[in-house]
């Protein structure tokens, strides 16, 4: 078993993305975080990077190695690796628990996760169709809110 984690602790947002894969398997993803804002729906994807210099500004695009335009999970593969859960919706308190499977991200070969991020944006992803070439791209999922870099994780 395979594990990574993108730990959020230096904003008002904390908690965790946990990534596990087993061999063969699609990866498991848990998100639990806090400070998200009462009853709000944000966008959350994989970026390029885990250059953290220039706080969350440095951490590139969504991570796309296939080169497919931006989009959500309900299209199948036809998305960005980066395209993670469609958008999370805290609860009155401000929080999040959700685990789903996802069948981009990977946590062995070439197309790793390790060293990347997770980026929780300020709006909610359009998931690929608001009509407009930003659409395309980033899902007019507005500023970066939030980020942490992915790491190797033991359990």
């Amino acid at each position: 078993m395979e594990r990574a984690i993108a730990i959020f602790y230096g904003s008002k947002v904390k908690g965790f993305v946990k990534f596990s894969q087993s061999k063969g398997k699609k990866t498991i993803v848990h998100i639990k975080l806090s400070g998200l804002g009462k009853n709000k729906e944000r966008a959350i994807h994989v970026h390029e990077y885990g250059d953290m210099t220039r706080g969350c500004k440095s951490l590139g695009g969504h991570w796309n190695p296939t080169h497919k335009q931006h989009g959500s999970l309900l299209n199948g593969t036809n998305h960005h690796h980066g395209d993670m859960i469609n958008n999370i919706l805290s609860n009155s308190k401000g929080e999040v628990d959700v685990k789903y499977h996802d069948p981009l991200l990977k946590l062995t070969g070439k197309n790793h996760i390790f060293g990347r991020s997770v980026v929780i944006h300020n709006g909610k992803d359009d998931l690929g169709l608001g009509g407009n070439k930003d659409s395309l791209i980033t899902g007019n999922a507005g500023s970066r809110l939030a980020c942490a870099v992915i790491v190797r994780y033991k359990n």
